[in-house]
C-alpha cells in the first residue's frame, strides 16, 4: 500500500481502461503522496536489472507526474539518461556490470576510461554524445586514444593509417596531432609521425617532435613558415650543435631566413662566427663593415682600431666599393691626427667627427693646423667658412674674424658673420660687416642689429613686399611708430599701382 506501489497499480489498471486506476490514484492524491510516489518509482527503476520492470517503473512515475501542479522533468530525465548507459554496458557483449550506486560512486569519466582501455571506442564516444560531455573531456580525448591505438597497428602502410586518422578526427577541438605523431614516433614509425604533423596546425608543437626525429631541415621549414622567430632560433641553436660547421653554414645558406637571423644573432653574440658566415660567402663588403663594427666596439686602443679599419680597407678593395674604402682610410689618417693632437696638447681629441676636431683646433689657436686638415680632408669652402666664424665667435677673437672676413672673398656671403656677432651679442662687430651684406639680405641683416628706420627704408627701396611686412613684424607700436608709418604708406602705394 507504498504510495509508489499504489501508482504503479494505478498505471497499469490505466492500460487497461478501468476505473479503478482513478481510485488507486484519488487515494494517492489524498493523502498528498504523489511527488513521494513518482519519486520512488523513478529510485525503483535505477534498482532494476530488468529493462522491463524499468519500463514499467518509468511508465508510473510518467503517469503520475501528469497529475502534479508543477513538477521538474530533470530527475526523470536523468534516470533515463543514466539507464541507458547501465543497460548498455551491461550487455553481454561488453560484460561491465554495474548497480546505479556503483555507476554513481564510479563517476562517468571513469566508466569512459575503463571503456578505452578496453578499445571500446565506439561505445565510449556514443555514451560521451549521449550525456553531452564536453568535447575536450569526452570524444576528443577517447578519439585520441583510438588514433594512438591505431598507429601501433603495423600490418597497415603509413600512408593508409594517417589518413583514417585523419578522416575520423579532422578539425575535431581537443585533438593535438603532434601526442599521436609522437606515439608513432615512440613506435618506430618515423614516416607515419611526420605525415600526422602535416595535420597539427601549431608549429610550436611540430618543431620540437621533428628536432627529435633529427628532421632538422623540415623542422627549420616549418618554423620559418610559422614566422615565430624563437622557433627559428630553437632550430638554428640545435643544429649547430648536431651539424658539424661546414654542413651547418651550407643548411643555412638554403634558408635565407634562418640565416638572416642568425646573423642577427651572431653579431651581438658570436661576432667571430659572422666573419666565418661572410667568408664563407665570400662576401667582402659585409666582411668590411664587420671589421669597422669591430674596430669601435671591441678595440680600446688605437693601434687596434687602426688595424681593423686597415682590414676594413683591403676587404672594401676587394667587394670594390671605391668610396667606402677611401672613407674608411680617410678614418685612418683622421685617427693617428687625433692621437698625436692628444698626445701634443694633452686634451681629448680621439672619436671627433672631422667637424669637431677642425672646431676644436681653432678654439686651441691652431689655425694653420685647421686650415692643413680642411685641405687635405677637401673639406667644402662654406662648411670650413662655417666652422670657423662660429669658433672665432666662440672664442671671442673678433679681430682674427675680421682678418678672416678680409682674407678673400666669402663663399657663405656676409649676412652670416652678422649673425654670428649677433648671437654672442656683440652689435659694435656686427656692424663691421654691414656695408658687404648683399642687397637682397640688407633687409634681415639691419633688423638682426636693430636698425629698424634703415630697415624700413631698405625695404621701401626694394619694393618687397615681404620685406616690408618682415619689418611690420618687429615695429613696436610705442617706439617705432615712424618706421611703422613708412612701411604702411608705402604698402598702401604699392596697392594703388
Amino acid at each position: 500500500m507504498a504510495p509508489g506501489a499504489l501508482l504503479m497499480e494505478a498505471q497499469k489498471e490505466y492500460e487497461k481502461e478501468s476505473q479503478k486506476a482513478d481510485d488507486y490514484l484519488r487515494e494517492i492524491k489524498d493523502q498528498n503522496l504523489l511527488p513521494e510516489a513518482v519519486a520512488k518509482c523513478i529510485e525503483a527503476a535505477g534498482y532494476e536489472h530488468s529493462t522491463e520492470l524499468q519500463k514499467s517503473l518509468l511508465r508510473a512515475a510518467s503517469f503520475g507526474k501528469c497529475f502534479l501542479d508543477s513538477y521538474s522533468p530533470s530527475d526523470f530525465v536523468t534516470m533515463c539518461h543514466d539507464l541507458r548507459v547501465l543497460n548498455a554496458i551491461n550487455d553481454y557483449l561488453i560484460g561491465i556490470p554495474l548497480t546505479i550506486v556503483q555507476y554513481k560512486q564510479l563517476t562517468v569519466p571513469v566508466l569512459v576510461d575503463r571503456l578505452v582501455l578496453r578499445r571500446l571506442y565506439p561505445l565510449a564516444v556514443k555514451i560521451c554524445e549521449h550525456l553531452k560531455i564536453p568535447e575536450f573531456q569526452g570524444v576528443s580525448r577517447i578519439l585520441a586514444h583510438w588514433a594512438c591505438y591505431k598507429v601501433q597497428q603495423k600490418e597497415k602502410s603509413d600512408e593508409e593509417v594517417a589518413q583514417a586518422i585523419n578522416q575520423k578526427l579532422g578539425d575535431t577541438a581537443g585533438i593535438s596531432y603532434s601526442e599521436i605523431a609522437s606515439k608513432a614516433c615512440d613506435c618506430g614509425r618515423t614516416e607515419l609521425a611526420i605525415k600526422l604533423l602535416e595535420y597539427e596546425p601549431k608549429s610550436e608543437d611540430q618543431v620540437p617532435l621533428l628536432l627529435k626525429m633529427k628532421r632538422s631541415n623540415l623542422a627549420l621549414g616549418k618554423a620559418i613558415e610559422s614566422g615565430d622567430t624563437d622557433l627559428v632560433y630553437t632550430v638554428v641553436s640545435y643544429m649547430k650543435h648536431e651539424f658539424n660547421r661546414g654542413d651547418f653554414f651550407m643548411t643555412l645558406q638554403n634558408h635565407p631566413v634562418a640565416l638572416s637571423l642568425y646573423r642577427q644573432f651572431c653579431k651581438h653574440q658570436e661576432p667571430e662566427t659572422l666573419k666565418d658566415l661572410y667568408n664563407q660567402d665570400d662576401n667582402h663588403q659585409e666582411l668590411g663593415n664587420f671589421h669597422v663594427r669591430l674596430s669601435y666596439y671591441t678595440e680600446k686602443t688605437v693601434e687596434g682600431r687602426v688595424a681593423e679599419l686597415q682590414n676594413a680597407v683591403d676587404e672594401y678593395n676587394k667587394a670594390k666599393n671605391d668610396l667606402a674604402a677611401k672613407v674608411t682610410e680617410d678614418q685612418i689618417k683622421l685617427l693617428r691626427i687625433q692621437r698625436s693632437l692628444q698626445e701634443k696638447l694633452d686634451k681629448p681629441y680621439l672619436d671627433y667627427s672631422l667637424h669637431e676636431t677642425i672646431y676644436n683646433l681653432i678654439l686651441d689657436g691652431m689655425q694653420k693646423k685647421a686650415e692643413q686638415l680642411y685641405k687635405e680632408f677637401r673639406i667644402p669652402d662654406k662648411r670650413y667658412w662655417w666652422l670657423k666664424i662660429s669658433a672665432l665667435a666662440e672664442k671671442e677673437d673678433w679681430e682674427e674674424l675680421e682678418n678672416f672676413s678680409k682674407s678673400k672673398k666669402s663663399p657663405i656671403g656676409y649676412l652670416p658673420y652678422v649673425e654670428i656677432c649677433m648671437k654672442h651679442r656683440n652689435r659694435f662687430e656686427a656692424k663691421k660687416y654691414m656695408a658687404r651684406v648683399s642687397p637682397e639680405q640688407r633687409v634681415k641683416a639691419l633688423l638682426l642689429i636693430g636698425e629698424l628706420d634703415q630697415a624700413a627704408e631698405a625695404a621701401i627701396e626694394h619694393k618687397n613686399e615681404n620685406e616690408m611686412n618682415m619689418v611690420l613684424a618687429k615695429c613696436s607700436a610705442v617706439t617705432d611708430s615712424s618706421a611703422a608709418d613708412k612701411i604702411e604708406r608705402a604698402k598702401a602705394t604699392l596697392l594703388k599701382k
